[in-house]
């Protein structure tokens, strides 16, 4: 019995003896800088290759373009401007009158078979003339007159003065073109109007302080 219990104390040792000579591997890995070492058994590690990070970056390779070449500035080719054609060449002069207008309207009906109809006015505004006084840069100021003026005189298309024309199309009773002077439109003394579909139209002249000179062209022959 008491060599029994010598045997198996001794087996017991070898066993605990042995669990402690052998080193279990670890499974931690330490890096250095871009380097990596993973122990792999007792007494030694293997080396493994260096680690590049894996970004994205905004900067994306594309295809080169083509060198660009420079060449000189293309002298422009000029063409000879169309002859200028009198645009009432084919037309004539079917009526004209000569109108004054103070606050007062005058109108008119013409059946259109073959346009266009121009109707072509020439305005003749009044000038206002006034007196007024500005300072006078020619003259330099003295004690007896600081301030020196000088009177000029001031002369402007009337401002009261206004013109209007405007051609409705009976069928639809609404305004076909209208134009004039002051007002709404500019202060251009002469213009032309265009009637270029046929129709039965109504045609209204009105206006203030101005003389209005109405020529109303056709085709030739009509």
């Amino acid at each position: 019995m008491r060599r029994i219990i010598i045997i198996t104390i001794i087996l017991i040792l070898m066993v605990i003896f042995a669990g402690c000579g052998q080193r279990v591997p670890t499974r931690n890995t330490t890096t250095w800088g871009n380097t990596t070492t993973t122990p792999r058994r007792t007494g030694g590690s293997t080396i493994q290759t260096t680690v590049v990070p894996t970004t994205t970056s905004p900067f994306i390779e594309v295809t080169l373009a083509p060198t660009q070449i420079v060449t000189a500035t293309p002298i422009p080719t000029y063409r000879t401007p169309p002859v200028y054609t009198n645009i009432t060449a084919n037309l004539t002069v079917a009526d004209e009158k000569t109108l004054v207008f103070s606050y007062n309207r005058t109108a008119y009906m013409y059946t259109l078979e073959n346009p266009p109809l121009l109707i072509e006015y020439t305005l003749t505004v009044p000038n206002i003339t006034r007196i007024g006084v500005e300072k006078d840069p020619t003259r330099n100021p003295t004690a007896d007159d600081p301030n020196p003026t000088r009177e000029v005189t001031m002369t402007y298309p009337d401002p009261a003065a206004w013109f209007e024309v405007s051609v409705k199309d009976l069928k639809t009773n609404r305004i076909l073109v209208s134009n004039g002077y002051g007002r709404q439109y500019d202060v251009a003394y002469s213009k032309d109007v265009w009637v270029r579909y046929p129709g039965s139209y109504y045609i209204e002249f009105s206006g203030n302080r101005v003389t209005a000179n109405i020529k109303f062209w056709i085709f030739k022959g009509i």
